[in-house]
């Protein structure tokens, strides 16, 4: 698609029957269909990577925490190569998600994911391994189709081309799980961790949270990083453009590195929503006292267990005190994380603000 400046160009240079029309540079401004779609699969990929993570991770807790943080943060800047009807028809969905309240999301996870997670372990990881590989093959078979039939999506709908891939490769996945869990793990994959690896299965685990907790936090983080990236003026890409850089080289160290303030204030609040979470853990693990860096056990967090245990404690006693000291924690953490924070951001602002 041809923006209207250059074709304003061209037409002036035709008018003046010019042989040296100087379009390289305006031409270079124009992001083809190809490579936003090269764009999107680069930063889709780098979502599943992260997601792929979590079946090495043998951490409980701030760490599936945290890949959710990097998911919402690439969501945020997949969007800058979207079309911009599209783009106002995401974010209104992906905020959707931050109305809804906690209590229903554990509820959720607890009645629904949790079992449904355990009788389909062979397809989930099998999912984010397919995955990469469906994104790969339809973008190796999109830059083979003709140009009548790619010139027929708009531009900057070419990401919305990976949603049937992404359902299709989902849809084969979890169909092929009790076949995978028959063929590799004795019918059970859970009791084959059990006796192969030595790690338990608890039906709730901290891997249940985590999925949950990324459906509460992803909202809150997306929506301040996508603010953060279209405010970024337009002058600083037209100028990094004109200068013969390309769009990727435009995203990665010029748009992101001036939204990185933001984008770090918003990783922040989010690992604040987490860390001080309470409904979905209490209802979506089971409540284990006794921490593991099992990452198929339950958990326990520190705000969970000041909801639990404090209608129970005596008042005056020790473990009163205790639950106002685990309380006290869980505030000089928050202070702490805030203030470094803080200064982090005004130390990016500072360092950013000459571009």
């Amino acid at each position: 698609m041809t923006m209207p400046f250059v074709a304003h160009r061209r037409k002036l240079c035709a008018q003046t029957g010019s042989a040296n029309c100087p379009l390289t540079s305006i031409q270079e401004t124009v992001m083809t269909n190809k490579q936003r779609l090269i764009y999107s699969i680069l930063i889709a990929l780098g979502v599943l990577a992260i997601m792929l993570g979590l079946s090495h991770l043998q951490n409980s807790g701030v760490i599936t925490e945290k890949t959710f943080q990097y998911i919402a943060i690439s969501v945020a800047v997949l969007v800058v190569v979207l079309n911009g009807i599209m783009r106002r028809k995401v974010k209104p969905v992906i905020e959707l998600m931050e109305a809804m309240p906690t209590v229903i999301l554990g509820f959720f996870a607890g009645l629904f994911l949790a079992p449904y997670l355990e009788g389909h372990l062979p397809g989930i990881f099998s999912l984010l391994l397919l995955t990469p590989i469906g994104i790969l093959l339809a973008g190796f078979f999109w830059t083979r189709l003709p140009d009548s039939l790619r010139l027929r999506v708009p531009d900057g709908w070419e990401g919305a081309i990976l949603i049937p891939v992404v359902l299709l490769v989902g849809w084969f996945s979890l169909s092929m799980s009790p076949h995978l869990e028959s063929w590799f793990f004795g019918g059970d994959m859970s009791t084959w961790i059990r006796d192969q690896l030595g790690i338990t299965y608890d039906q709730r685990n901290a891997l249940v949270v985590g999925i949950a907790m990324g459906f509460a936090v992803i909202p809150n983080i997306y929506s301040i990083a996508e603010d953060a990236v279209f405010s970024v003026p337009r002058s600083l890409t037209l100028g990094s453009l004109a200068l013969g850089a390309t769009p990727w080289q435009t995203l990665t160290r010029v748009v992101i590195l001036t939204a990185s303030p933001g984008i770090f204030s918003a990783l922040m609040i989010g690992m604040g929503r987490a860390v001080g979470e309470t409904m979905i853990v209490l209802m979506a693990t089971g409540n284990t006292p006794i921490m593991d860096m099992n990452l198929f056990e339950g958990m326990r967090t520190l705000a969970a267990n000041v909801a639990v245990e404090m209608p129970e404690s005596e008042v005056g006693g020790s473990h009163y005190r205790v639950l106002f000291l685990a309380a006290l924690v869980l505030l000089m953490f928050t202070f702490v994380m805030n203030t470094l924070a803080e200064l982090i951001r005004q130390r990016l602002r500072k360092q950013y603000s000459a571009l």
